[in-house]
């Protein structure tokens, strides 16, 4: 059962984590609570990996991208498509969103006078204003916007440094294209 001539069928990823989400029902039912706790922990360490790959996944996956589409018309042309897909895939949800809402109506017959209102984690407010959510959008560090992680902040200057190197001579781009594709190949394994 060989179809790609490389792997065998039980080597291949989604055969795998379905093998896996069989394995812990099967042990979700037999062993119970007790067996969950005892396995839970590799669910914590799963997601602290996932946590710990984000960060540099995004940031060379945006600047060899970018970088490789190049400055000028093309990167224009690139976030003109990219604007245009965001919009209309927003609008879109939006508007199932407000569709689903008037058909469902969640929340119908709740007495909202008894709950309180809870407060955002610290460094967690919304931006007041256009002006403020403009300079969230930039980070004062990198390096901290990474350590936080400010996604956000770290996308952007993904962009702005994948646009800044296709804008340079083949010469001088490569070797740091180079580097962050390595380290978006890396990420990926």
């Amino acid at each position: 059962m060989q179809s790609d001539g490389r792997r065998p069928w039980y080597r291949r990823l989604h055969w795998q984590i379905l093998g896996a989400m069989a394995a812990g029902g099967v042990t979700g039912a037999l062993g119970g609570e007790a067996a969950a706790a005892a396995v839970g922990w590799l669910g914590t360490l799963f997601i602290r990996a996932l946590k710990m790959v984000i960060v540099p996944l995004v940031l060379a996956s945006i600047v060899s991208g970018v970088a490789s589409v190049g400055g000028g018309r093309a990167f224009g042309r690139l976030f003109g498509k990219t604007l245009g897909y965001y919009l209309s895939t927003s609008l879109l949800a939006i508007l199932v969103g407000l569709a689903l809402t008037n058909l469902i109506r969640p929340g119908a017959g709740v007495d909202l006078a008894q709950a309180r209102a809870q407060e955002l984690p610290e460094g967690l407010e919304a931006p007041s204003g256009p002006v403020e959510l403009l300079l969230s959008l930039v980070p004062e560090n990198v390096v901290a916007a990474a350590a936080k992680p400010d996604m956000l902040g770290l996308i952007f200057f993904s962009l702005l440094l994948g646009a800044a190197l296709g804008a340079l001579d083949e010469r001088t781009r490569a070797p740091v294209t180079g580097f962050f594709e390595g380290v978006f190949q890396a990420m990926l394994k």
